[in-house]
């Protein structure tokens, strides 16, 4: 499982809910917060690095290969998931409080 998938679960505490549900959250929530992952990696990754991940995004590298990827290329990058699933989980509890109003 990765950083952003198991991130999601336990921030959320979607760990109840039955499989089926719950894929279907961590897919849509784990969107949102890979694209925002990407956005900061890609400020702060060298040229070199990439060009190297650019390809492998092209030849389809499955997700493991991704994340193994960025993990060895981005200082910090388990940092960066967690900040961003954290900044996910503030704005959903912001958003959640105003519905309740």
């Amino acid at each position: 499982m990765n950083p952003i998938k198991n991130n999601i679960i336990s921030s959320l505490n979607l760990d109840n809910l039955p499989e089926k549900e719950k894929e279907e959250i961590v897919l849509r929530i784990g969107s949102i917060i890979y694209q925002n992952v990407l956005m900061r990696v890609m400020e702060i990754m060298p040229d070199k690095d990439q060009d190297e991940f650019e390809k492998l995004l092209d030849n389809n590298a499955k997700p493991e290969e991704v994340f193994a990827f960025l993990k060895n290329s981005v200082r910090d990058f388990e940092k960066i998931v967690n900040e961003e699933a954290e900044k996910f989980k503030d704005k959903a509890s912001v958003m959640m409080s105003e519905i309740e109003r």
